[in-house]
């Protein structure tokens, strides 16, 4: 079971790998500006660069897509792939595979990718890099989720439970 849990964050970070490239794909950056500081946002939209619709669209497409890669894949996994049926299975799980694509999110897009590459940078916005692109910023994510995520597992946890009675 161990070994199928890795088998499964791994493609969890797959997926969200995947779901960044959607966001960012010919757009760069910008595609992905919601993530930045509201003072970030202003300024692109300052720039010319995209509008406050776009980027409101593209933030309700973002956390719809999110919303789906975080619920339906680890529930396919839990529920169809694993057959659990307890809820403190689901729970366990869940929390498991939320934490390891938090973790990628935290180490790989949020530390390596966003702040210690350039890629992320925008021209005419190197004045505001210090509210985002700054490893310490992200520094403690990663530490604050594992308490938040034992609620959100155990509601979530709850849900495919109750789904997993259902069918």
């Amino acid at each position: 079971m161990i070994a199928k849990l890795i088998i499964e964050v791994l493609i969890m970070w797959i997926l969200y790998a995947i779901y960044m490239a959607i966001l960012v794909h010919g757009k760069g950056p910008v595609g992905g500006i919601f993530f930045y500081p509201m003072a970030m946002q202003d300024r692109v939209v300052e720039l010319g660069l995209t509008t406050k619709d776009k980027i409101k669209r593209g933030k309700t497409f973002a956390f719809v897509l999110l919303f789906v890669w975080m619920f339906v894949a680890p529930m396919i996994m839990i529920l169809i792939v694993n057959r659990t049926r307890s809820y403190l299975g689901c729970c366990i799980q869940f929390y498991i595979l939320f934490l390891g694509a938090e973790f990628f999110d935290w180490l790989v897009i949020d530390t390596i990718w966003v702040a210690m590459s350039d890629w992320w940078l925008i021209p005419g916005t190197e004045d505001l890099n210090d509210t985002w692109h700054n490893v310490n910023v992200k520094k403690w994510k990663f530490v604050k989720l594992i308490p938040f995520s034992v609620p959100v597992a155990a509601i979530v946890g709850g849900i495919y439970f109750l789904i997993g009675k259902i069918f």
